[in-house]
């Protein structure tokens, strides 16, 4: 079983986030979610934490920092890093009932496909 496979059948626990604040809890979720993606990239690329370090100009300290969750990421070390690493950076703040232009466009090819199955269906 992957990695991802054991995340998604990973039962939901709610004692890990006891006596933290909405915005705590959402900051550890993303920031794991950036070590996980950083870790994965490394990972990919065949390389050691060492041999990473010395890709990205940082001490191997750091990178287990970054991988541990031990590093609060600025805004300008992740892009450093993304540009480094060939990946994108894409914060994205809008309101709480505004859908993510991802969601939309793949809400818009499935619709499209939706209409191309019914016309192939109805002949």
């Amino acid at each position: 079983m992957s990695m991802h496979e054991k995340i998604l059948k990973a039962k939901s626990t709610e004692w890990l986030t006891e006596g933290l604040s909405k915005p705590e809890i959402k900051s550890n979720i993303e920031l794991a979610k950036i070590s996980a993606r950083l870790e994965m990239k490394r990972i990919d690329l065949g390389m050691t934490q060492k041999e990473f370090a010395e890709y990205m100009g940082v001490s191997q300290g750091m990178v287990s920092k970054w991988e541990s969750r031990e590093y609060n990421f600025t805004i300008a070390t992740l892009n450093d890093i993304c540009e480094k690493l060939g990946l994108i950076f894409d914060p994205i703040i809008r309101e709480p009932d505004e859908i993510p232009a991802e969601h939309i466009q793949l809400l818009n090819k499935s619709k499209a496909r939706l209409r191309k199955n019914k016309k192939a269906i109805s002949g």
